[in-house]
């Protein structure tokens, strides 16, 4: 069996599934600029650093090599003799350009001070020409020189990026660098604070669009409506004034559907009513022969055969009466039926009045159970017509002594009539079945009784133009049939 979508739900998912993908490629190309932000903001923060410091650096060396250049001055100047007689000062100054004159720089731990969670917190290493090292904070990685320039090192397990600026005239090295984890951690931290509110927005958009798509399907569910509340024979167009324009072609497509169909239905209605009309007239004509031809032999299989005509001529009479009252019927609109006020008393006892010679014939007790007057909206020759078939049905499957009573009532629902018997019946399975056309239960087929299986029909037909209810239930004890019509109160039928 296959399923049934809604459409609202299909178009709040595709709604919903579109937001998500614009917000991934969101996320991602926040994600994206982040990390090249802040590598480019932490990078020119660590150039920025290496420069100033080999600006301070700078004049270190300098004094160094100055103070270098004079002690050799002094030590010229001395000569042999000078150094002979202060043997102590020239020794220490010699001793000083042993050394090479190289001071090492103490630098507090620069990490130490951080004052922030995302302030770089960088390590410095500075290098004199020979490669002596001339500083290095305490959490500095050792590393060696590199090539002037950003690199990126691994040490000890850490990730750490690097800036290193070599002095030309001195050829003094300075590397700046700072754990590659900072970094991370500040782009995860964007991205999250980015992406947050829009999970967070995603049910109320998802509550709005539902309801956005609901009030935007209202006029679907109108049409639908307007639909779904038609009577089986509204073949008016539907009025799309109002529809959008999604749905223009589907609206003219229904409404050249029902054109077609009214057409359809119009020439079936005119050709029933037309071959029936047809019908009567030599029919009648050919019972009138028979009845002649009857009267005029005395032979008895002569009489046999004419009274099997005449027969055959009354059910084909019947059945060509029983199609005309249905073409009536059914060319009758529910929408445009004009409606007056019905006493269902008067009503029964003129139809069974009609039926009483035939039910003193046939030995069957034909009553009427009508304590009060009570009113229905209806049209009056068409609810003739219904109680009439219901009649005829039961004293034709009612045997000699059997008992037919139309009885009428009322409720809170409103007013009900009902023609209750004791003959054959109807099985339970096939009562849902006697109100099609040209339709003969088993128990019907296997009687004397010739029908045209339309009678029924014709009570559904008026039925429904009445919009009243039908129900079929055991007759009398147990026995027989009983079918009873529902009228709607008469606030609500009109």
């Amino acid at each position: 069996m296959s399923v049934r979508h809604s459409l609202r739900l299909r178009l709040i998912t595709m709604l919903l599934a579109a937001v998500l993908l614009v917000w991934l490629a969101v996320v991602l190309l926040v994600y994206s600029k982040a990390v090249h932000e802040v590598e480019e903001v932490y990078d020119a923060n660590l150039a920025q650093s290496a420069h100033i410091l080999q600006a301070m650096l700078r004049h270190e060396v300098e004094e160094g090599e100055e103070i270098e250049a004079k002690i050799h001055a002094v030590i010229e100047e001395l000569g042999q003799q000078g150094a002979s007689a202060y043997p102590r000062l020239v020794g220490l100054l010699q001793d000083y350009l042993t050394k090479g004159g190289k001071e090492q720089i103490s630098l507090f731990d620069a990490a130490d001070a951080v004052g922030h969670r995302y302030v770089s917190g960088p390590v410095f290493i500075a290098r004199y020409r020979d490669g002596t090292l001339m500083m290095r904070g305490g959490a500095a990685p050792e590393i060696p020189r590199l090539a002037d320039g950003f690199a990126d090192v691994d040490h000890a397990g850490e990730h750490w990026r690097f800036y290193q600026l070599t002095e030309k005239m001195s050829d003094l090295t300075v590397q700046v660098g700072e754990r590659q984890a900072l970094r991370t951690e500040l782009v995860s931290y964007i991205t999250r604070n980015t992406l947050m509110p829009l999970l967070l927005a995603l049910p109320a958009m998802g509550i709005l669009i539902w309801i956005v798509v609901g009030r935007a399907l209202i006029s679907l569910q109108r049409v639908a409506d307007s639909v779904s509340k038609r009577a089986p024979d509204a073949m008016e167009p539907i009025d799309g004034r109002d529809s959008p324009r999604e749905i223009e072609g589907l609206l003219t497509a229904l409404n050249a559907l029902f054109q077609r169909v009214a057409a359809a239905l119009k020439r079936e209605r005119e050709f029933t009513a037309d071959a029936a009309h047809e019908l009567r007239t030599p029919l009648a004509a050919l019972k009138t022969h028979l009845q002649v031809a009857r009267t005029q032999t005395a032979e008895r299989k002569t009489e046999i055969s004419l009274d099997r005509a005449l027969d055959g001529v009354d059910r084909a009479t019947h059945s060509v009466e029983q199609l005309l009252a249905l073409a009536r019927a059914d060319a009758i609109e529910a929408g445009k039926m004009v409606k007056s006020a019905v006493d269902l008393r008067d009503l029964a006892v003129a139809v069974v009045s009609l039926f009483s010679q035939q039910a003193v014939d046939r030995q069957i007790d034909l009553g009427v159970d009508a304590p009060s007057r009570i009113g229905v909206l209806g049209d009056v020759t068409l609810l003739q017509m219904l109680l009439r078939n219901l009649v005829d049905n039961a004293l034709h499957y009612t045997p000699a002594g059997g008992v037919v009573t139309v009885t009428i009532g009322s409720d809170a629902d409103g007013a009900w009539l009902e023609v209750v018997d004791d003959g054959i019946g109807v099985a339970s399975e096939e009562r849902e079945k006697i109100f099609n056309r040209f339709h003969r239960s088993p128990e019907v087929q296997t009687s004397d009784v010739k029908g045209s299986g339309l009678g029924l029909s014709i009570v559904r037909r008026i039925a429904d133009l009445h919009g009243a209810g039908i129900s079929v239930d055991d007759g009398l004890n147990g026995q027989g049939l009983s079918v009873r019509i529902d009228f709607p109160s008469r606030k609500s039928a009109a």
